[in-house]
């Protein structure tokens, strides 16, 4: 007596995978895991370059306020040497 007789033929059947079935499927499944990975990487790339634009911006917007604050304390300097200079020569006429 067979122990597979009550129980339906559909039951019983092999599933089918054949070794051409999973090569097939092994490359999909690294194909899908590249398309993946590369999106993520491209992803990041972009987000990377996005904030290195926007840190260089802000570098250069710096730079540009260092040199507005230099220039006018070169502007300064020679308001106080011309100031001095002024009242020495003001101090030197009344004695």
């Amino acid at each position: 007596m067979d122990l597979f007789t009550s129980v339906p033929l559909s039951l019983t059947a092999p599933i089918p995978f054949s070794i051409l079935g999973l090569f097939g499927l092994l490359i999909l499944g690294f194909s899908a895991g590249y398309m993946l990975r590369a999106l993520h990487r491209n992803k990041s790339k972009k987000q990377m370059l996005k904030l290195e634009d926007e840190m260089l911006r802000n570098h250069a917007k710096i730079l540009s306020l260092e040199k507005i604050i230099s220039d006018l304390k070169r502007e300064n300097n020679q308001l106080k040497n011309i100031y001095a200079r002024r009242s020495k020569e003001s101090q030197s006429q009344l004695h």
